[in-house]
C-alpha cells in the first residue's frame, strides 16, 4: 500500500549545515578513537615541471614555487586539505598558526 502523504524538503544552508554536523560530532565521545595517531602534513607550496626537468635536478638547484613568501600554507591529513595556517618560528622549530578550517 502506497502512503499518499508528500515530503516536505526544505534547502539546507551550506553553512549551516557544516556548523551543526560539526558541533554533533565535538559532542561526540571520542574515547574509542581518542589515542589513534594521525600524520599532518604542512605544503608550503606547488609547482609544475616537466618529467625532463624533475630528472635534472641536482644539489644546489632552486626551484621557484608558485606561492608568495607570506601566503598561508595548506595543512594536509591523508592527502586531503584539512586547514590553511601561517608558518612560523617556535624556537628553533617550525610551527603554525591555523588561519582557517576546511
Amino acid at each position: 500500500m502506497k502512503n499518499s502523504a508528500a515530503a516536505e524538503v526544505i534547502p539546507a544552508d551550506k553553512t549551516t549545515l557544516d556548523s551543526s554536523l560539526r558541533d554533533a560530532g565535538a559532542r561526540q565521545d571520542i574515547g574509542l578513537i581518542g589515542h589513534v595517531q594521525v600524520s599532518l602534513a604542512a605544503q608550503v607550496g606547488t609547482i609544475n615541471l616537466s618529467v625532463e626537468r624533475l630528472f635534472g635536478l641536482k644539489a644546489g638547484d632552486v626551484i621557484d614555487m608558485n606561492e608568495a613568501l607570506e601566503a598561508p600554507i595548506t595543512l594536509m591529513l591523508n592527502g586531503r586539505a584539512v586547514a590553511r595556517a601561517e608558518l612560523l618560528a617556535v624556537d628553533d622549530h617550525f610551527g603554525v598558526r591555523i588561519l582557517e578550517l576546511a
